[in-house]
């Protein structure tokens, strides 16, 4: 009986246990720092910044299993206990309500911005800074011929996927989400992410509102008002605790001047976003205090989508700031999860709860 078992040579076995040792090592340094410096498992810090890299910072849980390497349920049970932290938020998919999403919150983005630096520099001292670039680039070529052979399905798309791999993704994300998914994790870990929000849009002029806008003012406060659906009407606007966000609107009072940016194309007006001085005898669903004034966008149908609500938030901050303003508040329905999203990327916090609404403030 021959034993034709391909063993090992001396300098393949040496090869062999060098890599085994690294595999159980580096896995478990990586983890280490993150869970010291931002209690967090490189698992949790890979789910979270691959949510922080989206415009929405949402992928539905299909996507975000294949962008990280993981099955539903590990997924399942690791944004459960990010959810219990407040990190993110498990939601309806909008475009498919048998479907889920993970949205990342605002606390979970401060997290992830906070945690970033010092994880990358981690990755540098263990692994990146002792190579030479000829030896980066060999590290990158042998990772791509094992994936191979491991992973021939291209299952595993956060590394099959990034650029330059083949990878086709999981079943249930596409080609085309995955990518995008990756390529915002390397944003994030090559220090390329870009936090800010916009402040120009092509084909879209900008102007301060003034008085003779009232009128603009309160037919955006009722788009803003049916943002799930036509629930008000032109009358409901007559009502005080509606009324004064646009009758009260003054942009020359003296000492507490509000503030407004109207969005034009060649049609008109297309979006608006304005503040407003309220007193607190008569406050707004979002009053915070009478010398922070309180904010409402709304966006004409032909202008959603197209970042302009984005460009007319940032517009509006920079003139607060300008102006000296200590800070704005709005108020956010629950279910507005596109708004929430713009609000807390432009650096607004939950600071209360009014009925089925949170309040939000930025400080200036």
């Amino acid at each position: 009986m021959t034993d034709d078992t391909p063993w090992l040579s001396r300098e393949q076995l040496r090869a062999w246990m060098g890599f085994v040792a690294v595999m159980e090592l580096l896995p478990a340094a990586l983890d280490q720092q993150l869970q010291r410096d931002a209690d967090l498992t490189l698992f949790d810090y890979m789910v979270i910044a691959m949510l922080s890299e989206r415009d929405s910072r949402t992928l539905r849980m299909s996507v975000l299993a294949s962008a990280t390497n993981a099955s539903l349920p590990r997924l399942s049970h690791v944004v459960s206990r990010l959810e219990k932290r407040g990190l993110v938020a498990r939601c309806p998919s909008s475009e498919d309500r048998r479907a889920t999403d993970v949205r990342l919150t605002d606390a979970g983005f401060d997290h992830i911005v906070a945690a970033a630096p010092d994880h990358v520099r981690t990755a540098r001292r263990l692994v990146i800074d002792a190579l030479t670039d000829e030896q980066v680039a060999e590290l990158d070529t042998i990772s791509r011929v094992l994936l191979a052979r491991i992973d021939p399905e291209g299952r595993f798309a956060a590394v099959s996927n990034m650029p330059g791999g083949d990878g086709a993704g999981a079943e249930g994300a596409s080609c085309d989400e995955v990518v995008a998914a990756t390529e915002m994790c390397e944003a994030r870990m090559t220090g390329t992410a870009d936090d800010s929000l916009p402040s120009t849009v092509d084909g879209i002029g900008y102007r301060a509102a003034t008085a003779d806008d009232v009128p603009l003012l309160r037919r955006a406060t009722l788009d803003a008002m049916n943002w799930s659906g036509e629930r008000f009407a032109d009358a409901d606007l007559d009502r005080p605790e509606f009324a004064h966000y646009s009758a009260a609107f003054d942009p020359e009072r003296p000492g507490a001047a509000d503030l407004g940016v109207v969005a034009t194309d060649d049609d008109g007006p297309v979006g608006v976003a304005w503040a407003v001085h309220l007193p607190a005898e008569d406050p707004g669903y979002g009053f915070v205090a009478e010398d922070v004034p309180e904010l409402t966008l709304a966006l004409d149908a032909r202008a959603r989508g197209r970042g302009i609500g984005s460009a007319l938030l940032t517009r509006l901050v920079a003139a607060a700031r300008d102006a000296g303003w200590p800070g704005m508040s709005l108020s956010v329905e629950d279910g507005n999860t596109g708004a929430r999203i713009l609000y807390e990327r432009a650096g607004f916090r939950t600071v209360g709860r009014n009925g089925d609404s949170d309040t939000m403030q930025l400080v200036l």
